[in-house]
């Protein structure tokens, strides 16, 4: 079984919740690589790679200028929002002798739902769009965040999202009936946007504690599931009051892949019901047992990095594995497109000195001899594959 460990680019993730930046740099690590996090002059986020192209200093370890640059911890080098350097101090003259590759790159960044979302990749107009999240706005729903580390790969952390079944055996939730772990056939439907979605109707087990009043027992509930590639991102929708009753509760799971063995989870749950600081602790309470029930279990889960598509996995069921297949069959789509990250051959350059970055769009137009460090490698694509052959 060949371990590629399945990082991809060219994907908008969640880089940090926008209120942890505020006015000095962020350090973030994502797809095993550094990154550095600032606000510019006129407070829009910028996400840059973190590490000089002088002396391989961490940029999160400087400081924010008054002109809206980030400046080098080493030598105090200053690069602006689009990862080039405006002035090198120790110069004499400080902003007229700067070397073209003296820059860094630089990643589109939207700020959107509480987020400063950051795309890593080269290949921005062939990406998914970030989602829109209609409830953000909406007065009538009240909304609870979260966010936790995982010390497990993405896959593992996001299989828990993407499986019916483990919804009775680990949280206890069951689905009515005679067998109350099986869960009510469904289909999986493909968008044009590169996710996919289901739905489930049934008749569940009766919801305990403050949540008991707000159904009738053993009325019918619907729950829909929409997966988008944008942040990895998991939106789930259940009629906790049953299909006729208006009562939702909404969740929202971004995945962030630190490395190839650790994950930051961020999640945004809304509802209309139970309105108040006493609900929004309710909410944020359920919510919270049913993340930290699944963390313990995906954080044991073998092997330790996930396996290469397409070989897992190897047994499915006929109910249980829907979902996790077409979560599969989204990164060979991935993977086809060229998006993979060669981790095998990133990791034999790590070891050897030969530190490689993700490459932004600027190096579309740009030439390689305008960057100090060179881009990491990725596995080929179908249509490449195909071009190189012939």
């Amino acid at each position: 079984m060949e371990d590629r460990q399945m990082l991809f680019t060219n994907i908008w993730y969640v880089a940090e919740s926008s209120d942890k930046v505020t006015d000095q740099p962020v350090s973030v690590r994502m797809l095993g690589r550094d990154f550095v996090l600032f606000r510019d002059s006129n407070g829009a986020p910028v996400c840059l790679s973190g590490v000089c192209p002088h002396r391989g200093a961490d940029l999160s370890q400087g400081k924010c200028e008054p002109d809206g640059t980030v400046g080098c911890p080493f030598h105090a080098w200053r690069f602006d929002s689009t990862g080039k350097c405006t002035k090198i101090p120790s110069n004499k003259d400080p902003v007229g002798e700067i070397p073209t590759a003296a820059r860094v790159d630089s990643y589109p960044t939207q700020e959107k739902y509480g987020y400063i979302w950051t795309f890593l990749g080269d290949d921005l107009e062939n990406a998914a769009p970030i989602l829109d999240i209609p409830e953000f706005e909406d007065p009538e729903w009240s909304k609870v965040t979260h966010a936790v580390t995982w010390n497990c790969n993405q896959h593992w952390a996001k299989q828990l999202d993407l499986d019916h079944v483990h919804l009775p055996i680990v949280h206890g939730i069951g689905f009515g009936g005679d067998n109350p772990v099986r869960p009510p056939d469904h289909t999986v439907e493909y968008r044009d946007d590169g996710g996919f979605g289901t739905k489930i109707v049934g008749k569940p087990d009766i919801t305990k504690g403050k949540w008991l009043e707000l159904r009738d027992t053993r009325s019918t509930v619907t729950s829909v599931f929409k997966y988008f590639v944008a942040g990895f991102t998991s939106r789930g929708k259940v009629a906790v009051g049953g299909v006729d009753n208006g009562t939702y509760n909404i969740f929202y799971q971004f995945t962030t892949p630190i490395d190839e063995e650790n994950t930051r989870m961020y999640y945004t749950f809304f509802r209309n019901f139970m309105p108040g600081p006493e609900g929004d602790a309710e909410h944020l309470r359920r919510n919270c047992r049913n993340i930290y029930q699944d963390k313990s279990l995906a954080e044991k889960v073998m092997p330790k990095r996930a396996p290469d598509v397409p070989v897992y996995p190897t047994i499915t069921a006929d109910l249980e594995d829907k979902l996790i297949g077409a979560y599969w069959k989204v990164l060979q789509d991935l993977r086809n497109k060229g998006w993979q990250i060669d981790r095998v051959q990133l990791e034999a350059l790590d070891k050897n000195g030969d530190y490689r970055t993700i490459p932004s769009p600027a190096r579309r137009q740009d030439g390689p001899e305008e960057w100090v460090f060179e881009e990491i490698p990725r596995i080929a694509g179908i249509d490449k594959a195909q071009r190189d052959v012939a």
